[in-house]
């Protein structure tokens, strides 16, 4: 009995160290790993569709499967499984040699280059780590920020800092204040008879209590998802006029003319409902300006909110086929139109 339990405690040592062995190797990979994902200033992965859209040289971040690998002389490749059935063939160096012993999710820096969108795409690795190491690190990360007060960033392009107050002689709205959004939401009130006012008109059929929930909504909803809102009111502005009951020759409806579908997928039970309409508008736009700032690594630059309205008017898929604005007459001209209104609500001139 005592022979066995000093072979159970043998067992155990070995289970503890090896498990604090394993802790510490995965502790010494994600250092390196952090500081390359910083260096090249990596926010966060990037999906397999945007990574199919790169033309030129990129860094970026992924995650996948390694699934094989292969070696031709002395180079030696991994396949990585992005997504079922989509895969990546990723050449690695020495250093990695960990990755051709078996099955491992991992995170993965590579160099894509793609000469032009007519050949395929090649990627280099540069650094990898186990995914559920990198995955802890952001766990604790988020914790982090949640128990520490922040301000979420203004995605859309950067206006100047001031601006005037909109009357009869002045095509300005009061910028959002960024980056002090607590202080935003805690003065809606005193921004909201201005875009009320902006809004009637644009649209003089309206009530002013029409006015004034359109003006509270767009205010709110904005900054709840960090955008600005002389952005969504833009777009609102070209989509529908501010007509409530707008509807499109192809079904969109509301402020934000969301199709059906759309309208389903981001919770709006009635479209034609303004509140409804409008917070699932801010969303949508949103949503658009992370997915394509992520691609376009530049929050500060106009290229992730051309894409925006490109993805808002035409869909993710035609800028997806396109790789940039498609070449629809239609959505060039509603790209232009709202990046000029919205220059001219920042009181930005050409």
């Amino acid at each position: 009995m005592v022979r066995k339990c000093r072979w159970m405690r043998g067992i155990t040592a070995l289970l503890v160290y090896g498990l604090f062995g394993a802790c510490l190797a995965g502790a010494q990979e994600l250092e390196p790993y952090l500081k390359t994902r910083a260096a090249y200033k990596i926010k966060g992965v990037t999906p397999i569709a945007a990574l199919e859209l790169v033309v030129g040289k990129r860094v970026l971040e992924v995650e996948g499967v390694v699934v094989g690998s292969v070696a031709v002389g002395e180079e030696q490749s991994v396949l990585m499984e992005i997504e079922p059935g989509r895969s990546i063939v990723v050449s690695i160096g020495a250093g990695h040699g960990w990755l051709t012993r078996g099955q491992v999710r991992i995170r993965a820096i590579v160099e894509v280059q793609r000469e032009s969108a007519l050949v395929t795409p090649t990627y280099r690795l540069l650094d990898a780590a186990f995914a559920s190491t990198v995955a802890k690190w952001e766990s604790q990360q988020r914790m982090h920020a949640q128990s520490t007060p922040r301000t979420p960033k203004t995605l859309t392009a950067r206006p100047p800092s001031r601006g005037g107050s909109l009357n009869s002689r002045s095509n300005t709205l009061r910028p959002t204040p960024a980056p002090d959004w607590d202080t935003f939401r805690a003065h809606l009130h005193l921004y909201q008879p201005e875009y009320a006012r902006f809004i009637r008109r644009c649209n003089p059929r309206l009530s002013q209590q029409q006015a004034d929930q359109i003006a509270w909504a767009i205010l709110r909803f904005s900054a709840h998802y960090g955008v600005d809102p002389r952005f969504i009111v833009a777009i609102v502005l070209v989509e529908s006029g501010f007509n409530p009951d707008a509807t499109s020759r192809k079904g969109a409806a509301g402020l934000g003319q969301l199709m059906p579908g759309t309208a389903r997928g981001l919770g709006v039970v009635d479209p034609y409902d303004p509140i409804q309409n409008l917070h699932g508008t801010v969303k949508l736009v949103r949503g658009h300006l992370e997915k394509y700032w992520a691609q376009t690594g530049d929050p500060n630059s106009w290229e992730h909110v051309i894409l925006t309205l490109a993805a808002y008017n035409a869909g993710s898929g035609a800028v997806r086929k396109y790789g940039g604005v498609p070449p629809y007459r239609e959505t060039q001209d509603y790209v232009r139109k709202v990046i000029r209104i919205y220059k001219q609500l920042c009181g930005i001139r050409d």
